[in-house]
C-alpha cells in the first residue's frame, strides 16, 4: 500500500541536521519515525476458520530516511534519497533509494522510487485521511484473511510501486505539471532479471493541477498506465488503467473523489471509486472515507467490495502524533464483512 500518511514520507518531514560537505554546496540531511499501532480486526464468511476474531496486536514501523543535494555552478541541483527500512524481522533493508538531476528542464529521477502516475494522482485519500495502516481501507488486514481481492482505493493502480525506473516531470507552470515514468520490469534493487518477472515494460504517466482561487484550493490530477503481464502461452496479457480525481478545500475543510478503470486482457476489470472528507484545526484533524471496487474476471466469476473509515487524530507536540480510527466493510466472494478498530502513536524527526 503504497500511500499511508503516517508511514510514509509525509512524516518524516520533521526536524533533522545538516552537515556541509564545500561550501554550504552540499547538504546531507537525515530524519527518522517509528510508528506504535494497536489494532483489532473481526472477520466473517467464507474465509479459512470460517468467523473469527483476530484479537489484539501490536506493531510497530519504522524507517531512517537520508536526503543529499549539491547545486553547481550551472545552476543544476543533484543529490540522492534512501529509505531505510529499521522494523526487525523486515524482508527489505530499503524502501525508496534514487538519484536525481533538477534543472529548467524539469527533474528526472533514477531508481527505486514510486511512478509518475502515483504521484501525480489525486483521490479520496488525498485528504490525508491514512491514519496508522488502515489508509487502504482493509484496517491492514491481508488478502489471505479477506478470502479474496481486497478493497482498494483510486489510487491502488498497477503502477509496479517501488520498482526500478525511470521518472521525468516537467517543471510547474501555471500551476500545471505532468510527468511519465517507464520501468522494463518489477525487480528493484541489485535484482537483474534473468526471466520474465510479472509485470514488463511499465509506462504510466500524468497531468496534474494545484491552485488557489480566493479561499479555495483545488487539485486535480489524470493519469494512465500500460504493461504487459507475462502469460504461460504463446503471447502476453496488456494492462492498462485511466482515472483521475479532484480535491477541493476551503476554511480547514478538504474534500475529495477519485476514479479508476482498470483492464488486464484475457484476466479481469476493475472499476474502483473513493471519496474522503477531513477537517483540521490547531492539533486536531476529523475525516471519513469510503471506498467501492467492482471485479469482473474473465471466468465469470464477479464480486463487489466496499469499505468505510473514520478517524481522528492529534498532534501532541511536533513530531509527536497519536489517532484512533474505525473501519467497516463487506467484501463479495471472500470476508462477506469485517470491522477493525485502530489506534496509535508516531515520533518523527
Amino acid at each position: 500500500m503504497k500511500k499511508l500518511l503516517l508511514a510514509s514520507s509525509a512524516l518524516v518531514a520533521g526536524v533533522s541536521f545538516i552537515t556541509t560537505a564545500s561550501a554550504e554546496e552540499t547538504q546531507i540531511k537525515w530524519s527518522a519515525y517509528t510508528e506504535f499501532n494497536v489494532n483489532s480486526t473481526g472477520v466473517e464468511g467464507n474465509v479459512a476458520g470460517g468467523d473469527t476474531n483476530k484479537g489484539l496486536d501490536f506493531n510497530t514501523n519504522s524507517e531512517i530516511h537520508l536526503n543529499a543535494s549539491q547545486t553547481a555552478d550551472n545552476g543544476l541541483t543533484y543529490g540522492l534519497h534512501v529509505q531505510l527500512e529499521a522494523d526487525q524481522s523486515s524482508d527489505n533493508n530499503t524502501d525508496e533509494n534514487h538519484i536525481f538531476v533538477e534543472g529548467d528542464f524539469g527533474k528526472v529521477l533514477l531508481g527505486d522510487q514510486d511512478s509518475a502516475g502515483d504521484s501525480l494522482m489525486v483521490n479520496g485519500t488525498s485528504v490525508g485521511f491514512e491514519y496508522g495502516m488502515f489508509g487502504n481501507y482493509t484496517g491492514g488486514l491481508s488478502s489471505l484473511e479477506l478470502g479474496g481481492p481486497v478493497a482498494r482505493t483510486a489510487a491502488d493502480f498497477s503502477d509496479t510501486s517501488d520498482a526500478t525506473k525511470i521518472t521525468y516531470f516537467t517543471p510547474t507552470y501555471n500551476g500545471f505539471k505532468a510527468g511519465v515514468s517507464f520501468a522494463p520490469d518489477s525487480d528493484s534493487g541489485q535484482t537483474i532479471s534473468a526471466n520474465s518477472t510479472n509485470i514488463e515494460n511499465h509506462l504510466d504517466g500524468g497531468l496534474n493541477y494545484s491552485g488557489s482561487f480566493n479561499d479555495f484550493s483545488i487539485d486535480a490530477s489524470l493519469i494512465g498506465a500500460t504493461h504487459e503481464v507475462p502469460d504461460s502461452g504463446s503471447s502476453d496479457n496488456t494492462y492498462y488503467a485511466v482515472g483521475g480525481g479532484l480535491m477541493v478545500g476551503y476554511a480547514g475543510f478538504k474534500a475529495a473523489v477519485g476514479a479508476i478503470h482498470e483492464d488486464t486482457e484475457n484476466t479481469e476489470e476493475i472499476d474502483t471509486v473513493d471519496v474522503g472528507l477531513s477537517y483540521g484545526t490547531g492539533p486536531w484533524s476529523v475525516a471519513i472515507g469510503a471506498a467501492w471496487s467492482e471485479f469482473d474476471q474473465d471466468n465469470g466469476v464477479n464480486n463487489e467490495s466496499i469499505a468505510y473509515s473514520a478517524g481522528v487524530g492529534y498532534e501532541i507536540a511536533p513530531g509527536l502524533n497519536t489517532w484512533v480510527g474505525a473501519t467497516a466493510g463487506d467484501y463479495e466472494g471472500g470476508v462477506e464483512e469485517f470491522t477493525n478498530v485502530q489506534t496509535g502513536i508516531s515520533v518523527a524527526f
